[in-house]
Order: structure tokens, then C-alpha cells, then sequence
């Protein structure tokens, strides 16, 4: 179990699989901006419901990367 405070701006995601799939770049409401990519930088809308655990400083979500491009919703790029 974990807690909506242990989540911040720069953490890593890592899917179940422990692959890193990017860094949060933004929290709104129940779901994590996660940025994927450097040259080819995708942004991904992610759940919190999607969110297993915390563990070490990172976020670790209940699917790996497989299935990035199904389960969250790609979302037009931030500036930051």
C-alpha cells in the first residue's frame, strides 16, 4: 500500500516488469504525467489507480511496458 504523498514531480516509473517507462513530470487530480522518451518524448496519462507500489523512490505500476501504448492514454507533449 502506499500513500498519494510519497508520489512527486521526477520520480521514476518502473512497469511490474522493472523496466524504467520515464519520469513523473506533472500530478493532476488521480492520474501521473509520466514523460517517456528524451528525443522522442512521448507524455502518458497514468492512473493512480495503476500504481502498486512505492518502493526506493520509485513509482512501480501494475502493468510493464508492453502495455504503456494500451492501458495509459497518451497525452500532446508539456512544456517544462
Amino acid at each position: 500500500m502506499f500513500s498519494r504523498s510519497e508520489i512527486h514531480k521526477g520520480m521514476k516509473v518502473r512497469g511490474n516488469d522493472g523496466h524504467v517507462l520515464g519520469r513523473i513530470i506533472e500530478m493532476t487530480g488521480d492520474e501521473l504525467i509520466v514523460e517517456k522518451g528524451l528525443i522522442r518524448r512521448h507524455d502518458f496519462a497514468v492512473a493512480l489507480a495503476d500504481v502498486r507500489e512505492v518502493v526506493g523512490g520509485e513509482v512501480v505500476l501494475n502493468h510493464g511496458r508492453d502495455s504503456l501504448f494500451s492501458a495509459p492514454r497518451e497525452i500532446p507533449p508539456t512544456k517544462h
